[in-house]
């Protein structure tokens, strides 16, 4: 039976040994450059979140320096990180705040759909459109 099961399996040639071997370079190859693709993604999203986190750095030491802004964010200024930490202003809403820019009032934020007058009664006295 072995003798049976051997003979219907012959041994590959050569060419398809080289063959098959393309192939699974050639799959590698694809999947390391989606593999670096990714990566790239994930880089440039960890550097936009760091330079969020330095202009925030930045713009609490300012706003502590100057009378009357502290506890304010600029619309037009705060980073998307900033804006997130407002209340009931999720990550995704605060991206769209900055594509939004720029703002003439902090009530542009309504006007232009980004929220609801009563989320925006929320933060309003928390914001400003300098």
């Amino acid at each position: 039976m072995f003798c049976l099961s051997a003979c219907n399996n012959p041994p590959k040639t050569d060419q398809e040994l080289k063959d098959q071997a393309a192939q699974t370079t050639q799959q590698v190859k694809q999947d390391a450059q989606e593999a670096a693709a990714n990566a790239r993604v994930a880089a440039a999203s960890a550097e936009r979140k760091v330079d969020d986190v330095a202009a925030g750095v930045k713009q609490g030491i300012q706003s502590n320096s100057t009378p009357g802004t502290s506890g304010t964010l600029d619309i037009n200024s705060a980073s998307a990180a900033q804006l997130s930490g407002l209340p009931g202003i999720s990550s995704a809403r605060a991206q769209r705040i900055v594509d939004g820019r720029p703002y003439s009032a902090p009530h542009d934020l309504v006007t232009k759909g980004l929220m609801s007058e009563a989320e925006y009664q929320r933060i309003s006295n928390k914001i400003v459109a300098d």
